[in-house]
């Protein structure tokens, strides 16, 4: 286990970077955008007005980010908590929409005002699974944005390839602690959630 203050918040990386789109947009138009698409289409981040296409996962971030979920659930059974897997939009302060691979929030969860109250705003738990694609954006740019969230108390970022995580979490209004947490043997404390061994959190997978 490594342990180590958070770093101070890294300089945004244009997400357009990593996937172009073709157009700029304004937030309302996003949302509109997003609203508008069939069920069973791509979902789309939105970073600096450039809409971002979540490609598909592979099968083992799937089983993982489900497993995920199943621990949490056990972990917070008979406790207000809600906890959503990939599709709950969240809206940061920065004004970035993103699609955790897990969230965590109070029930009833803070909503974004209006008739379709689609969009979160208050997680307190968040994990990203790493990909080979989206690793930088979850290591760099979605953890900044992410402890600007003051509802948010901790961030976990999981490898596939072995039981590795990255848990940062909050210290005080600007401070976070980071600590590395390696092997099926490691806890991860949750801030006023509990305990949960990391090697629950990856599936036998054959």
């Amino acid at each position: 286990m490594t342990t180590t203050l958070a770093p101070p918040k890294p300089a945004p990386i244009p997400d357009a970077a990593v996937a172009p789109a073709a157009k700029t947009m304004t937030e309302a138009e996003y949302l509109a955008f997003e609203r508008a698409a069939p069920v069973d289409g791509p979902r789309h981040e939105f970073a600096d007005g450039e809409l971002i296409e979540m490609s598909g996962a592979s099968r083992l971030h799937n089983l993982i980010a489900r497993r995920i979920c199943r621990i949490f659930e056990d972990l917070l059974a008979g406790r207000r908590f809600e906890i959503y897997q990939s599709d709950m939009r969240l809206r940061v302060p920065s004004g970035r929409f993103r699609y955790p691979d897990v969230t965590v929030a109070p029930a009833p969860p803070e909503l974004s005002p209006g008739e379709e109250q689609d969009t979160l705003l208050n997680p307190v738990v968040l994990v990203e699974v790493l990909s080979p694609s989206t690793a930088t954006i979850d290591q760099v740019q979605k953890q900044a944005e992410y402890r600007e969230i003051p509802s948010l108390t901790d961030y976990l970022i999981l490898s596939q390839d072995e039981p590795r995580c990255d848990h940062y979490s909050r210290m005080g209004a600007e401070a976070w602690k980071l600590v590395t947490y390696v092997g099926p043997e490691a806890v991860l404390p949750l801030s006023g959630l509990g305990e949960v061994p990391l090697g629950s959190l990856y599936p036998p997978v054959e």
